[in-house]
Order: structure tokens, then C-alpha cells, then sequence
């Protein structure tokens, strides 16, 4: 029974450390319209395979290097031992072989001692990571919200950066499900929600990712088992706010409809922007 709260304990104080938000609010909405969604374990296990996989091609590397390390070692000594053979019988040689391998042991020495403290410093650092890195594994699935209302939705995630984006469904123009070849495996995959404005970027040479971040345009249910069911209520919200007449230019909009779009935040920077106009119009008079 301790070990819960001690765990609870270690994960409110690395949340603090690292200034993490607590839980986000619900977006724009009707009231009893909010659904909480969550990445899958199996998320959850496939991050946790790729850290171990990373931390055993780092401990290969580390052995790898320490290996490399005692061989120059031992074929120092193995070229120092060939030298005095061949000097046999020689004793002047045999002297200035003598001389040369102990300043080299005393100049390369120096140069291997520290190459064997930064490797020892490497292991002891990899050790201690090792902890760490795991809590941040766990922390990054456990910090991720999928919040979806009648009007919009609420992305967040990261842990050392941490990302929330809000879709207002009256602009949402594609909803797409994602998956790679390691998602089916876990029976998981990726929900895309575009809005308008989150058509192809001009950010060339990065990721999809660093673009999509980038636009503010398109956010992703990352990492959920029920991506279908995700999309079908997406869909469902579409449908109920163009019935309504939410956004249609054809459509006269009455005073309901305009008390939805000023909730949902769609209204006010047109507002400020007309004001703006309307401020230099006057300047110019």
C-alpha cells in the first residue's frame, strides 16, 4: 500500500519541478457535452519498447568504446614487448627502447586516463539516467489530454514541452485516421484534425510534426485504441453545427447561432480586425 503514494509522490514532485500545468479545462461547449479521451497502454508499452531499445544500442556503445580502449592498451604493450625482443643482444638499443616505451606510457597514459574517466563518468551517468528517462516514459503517456465538447476540442501534451491546441469544430475541414506499421502491431493508431488554414506548409527540411505544430491548424489523438469512435463523434458534432447553420455563408445567421460563434472565439479577432480597419480609415480622413 506505500508504494502507490510514494510513487503518486516522486510524480507531483517531478511535475513540479518541470512547471507542468495541471489537468486543462474543457473547451467552448454545452453543458454534460464533455468527453475526456486517452492514449491506449498499448501506447504506453510501444514508447516504453522504444526506450529500452535506445538504452541498450547506448550500453552497446559504452561497452563498445571501453572495448576499443583496452585493446590500444594491450597493443602498446604487445608492440613495446616485440621491440626489446628484437634488441636482444643489443644492450644500447635495448636501453632506448626502454627510455621510448616509458615516455610513452607517461605521455599516452595521461591521454588514455582520461579517456577511461570519461568513459567510466559515461557508464555512471547512463546508470543514473536510467530511472529518470523510464518516469518520463511513463509521465509523457499519462500528461496527454483529448478533450472534445459540442463546439471544439482541446489537445495537450509533452512533458518537457508542453503542447495544447483548441479546434473549434465550426472550422474543421478533415478528420483522418493514421497508422503505421508498429500501430497496427498494438492495435493503435493516430486521429488527424485539420482545420482551415492547416493545408500544406512551407516549413521545407522538417517533419510532418514540427509542421502541423507549427500551422496551429491540426492537432493529433495520438496513440488511441478507439480512433474510430473519436472520428465518428468528430463527424457526428460536423454534422449537428452545419445543420444548424453554423458557418454557411447561404444562411442567415440568427441571434443563437451568433452567440455560439462569440463562445466558441470565432467572432472576436474579426471584430478587432474591423475596429483596426475602421481606426486607420480615420487616420487617413
Amino acid at each position: 500500500m506505500s508504494e502507490r503514494p510514494q510513487a503518486s509522490t516522486i510524480k507531483e514532485r517531478i511535475l513540479r519541478l518541470m512547471k507542468v500545468p495541471p489537468e486543462p479545462y474543457p473547451p467552448a461547449g454545452g453543458e454534460g457535452s464533455t468527453r475526456v479521451f486517452r492514449a491506449s497502454k498499448q501506447f504506453y508499452l510501444l514508447n516504453l519498447l522504444r526506450w529500452a531499445f535506445q538504452q541498450v544500442l547506448t550500453f552497446v556503445g559504452i561497452l563498445l568504446a571501453l572495448g576499443f580502449l583496452g585493446a590500444i592498451d594491450h597493443g602498446e604493450d604487445k608492440i613495446r614487448d616485440l621491440a626489446i625482443e628484437q634488441t636482444q643482444g643489443d644492450a644500447a638499443k635495448r636501453s632506448v627502447v626502454r627510455k621510448l616505451g616509458e615516455h610513452l606510457d607517461k605521455e599516452g597514459g595521461f591521454v588514455l586516463g582520461l579517456f577511461h574517466l570519461a568513459e567510466a563518468a559515461g557508464l555512471g551517468i547512463f546508470v543514473l539516467q536510467l530511472p529518470v528517462t523510464f518516469m518520463l516514459v511513463r509521465l509523457d503517456y499519462e500528461m496527454r489530454w483529448y478533450i472534445v465538447t459540442d463546439r471544439s476540442l482541446r489537445i495537450r501534451e509533452g512533458i518537457w514541452r508542453v503542447n495544447e491546441l483548441t479546434l473549434t469544430f465550426a472550422n474543421v475541414q478533415e478528420v483522418a485516421i493514421r497508422q503505421g506499421p508498429l500501430q497496427r502491431v498494438f492495435g493503435i493508431s493516430n486521429l488527424r484534425v485539420r482545420t482551415a488554414g492547416g493545408g500544406a506548409s512551407q516549413h521545407s527540411g522538417k517533419s510532418q510534426h514540427e509542421k502541423d505544430a507549427k500551422s496551429g491548424h491540426v492537432g493529433y489523438f495520438r496513440g488511441v485504441d478507439n480512433a474510430e469512435s473519436i472520428r465518428d463523434l468528430v463527424l457526428e458534432q460536423l454534422r449537428r453545427l452545419r445543420d444548424s447553420g453554423l458557418g454557411d455563408p447561404d444562411q442567415p445567421a440568427d441571434a443563437a447561432t451568433i452567440e455560439d460563434r462569440v463562445a466558441a472565439g470565432e467572432l472576436l479577432p474579426a471584430a478587432r480586425e474591423l475596429l483596426a480597419e475602421m481606426r486607420a480609415l480615420r487616420q487617413n480622413i
